[in-house]
């Protein structure tokens, strides 16, 4: 499976790409003051933009569990779950509140300009991460060459999605200049690469098929 375009799915990614820019262009609007209501703010929890966010990573945990059943390889499933803790902790705050609870516990003490918070949050962001992608990478062993290909391209986007959810986040904490372009830079991104990631994974029906017939 490619990147490239085709007429099955070219327009499903231009919708969300569209939706993206327009929830974008609306932040900027807001952070300008051109408007007063804070659900226009793409980091505001449950504003109008995270919601959409997480419809799109239940659309990719559906998806990648329609792909499990048909293909019967247990990689979609690993996949499928990782995408699940993406939902569970835009949507719960789970490594904020697992993060906050080893600063209180473990007395974790500020560094680089990081708050203990701060720490403890990237100690839980790392930890369950790893852990999923260990069975990632366990299902992945036996795996058909289709599937194989399909996951590492699945886990260079993946990567996208920690760079601008961790690492940009990070930076933005950190830094003392620049924190609203930061801000827009790591949500923003976050938005595009996941509605990238629905096009994938709606796109591997098609490429299964062609992989079974092949």
């Amino acid at each position: 499976m490619s990147f490239d375009l085709d007429k099955s799915s070219n327009k499903l990614l231009i919708l969300l790409l569209s939706a993206d820019f327009i929830f974008i262009v609306v932040h900027i609007l807001y952070m300008n003051e051109f408007m007063s209501n804070s659900l226009y703010s793409i980091d505001r929890d449950l504003g109008y933009a995270e919601v959409y966010q997480y419809i799109k990573e239940f659309w990719i945990v559906l998806l990648l569990l329609f792909a499990a059943v048909k293909r019967k390889h247990a990689i979609y499933l690993a996949w499928a779950a990782l995408f699940l803790y993406f939902l569970l902790d835009d949507s719960f705050r789970v490594h904020e509140r697992f993060g906050g609870s080893l600063a209180y516990n473990f007395n974790l003490q500020p560094m680089l300009n990081l708050r203990a918070q701060d720490i403890g949050e990237l100690i839980a962001s790392l930890f369950f991460g790893v852990l999923l992608l260990v069975f990632v990478w366990a299902t992945y062993i036996f795996s058909d060459d289709v599937s194989k290909k399909i996951s590492r391209q699945l886990f260079i986007l993946v990567m996208f999605v920690v760079f601008f959810g961790v690492l940009v986040d990070m930076f933005h904490i950190a830094l003392p200049w620049g924190k609203s372009l930061l801000g827009l830079i790591e949500d923003g991104g976050e938005m595009l690469v996941m509605s990238i990631i629905v096009w994938f994974v709606f796109k591997l029906d098609h490429t299964l098929y062609e992989a079974i017939d092949s």
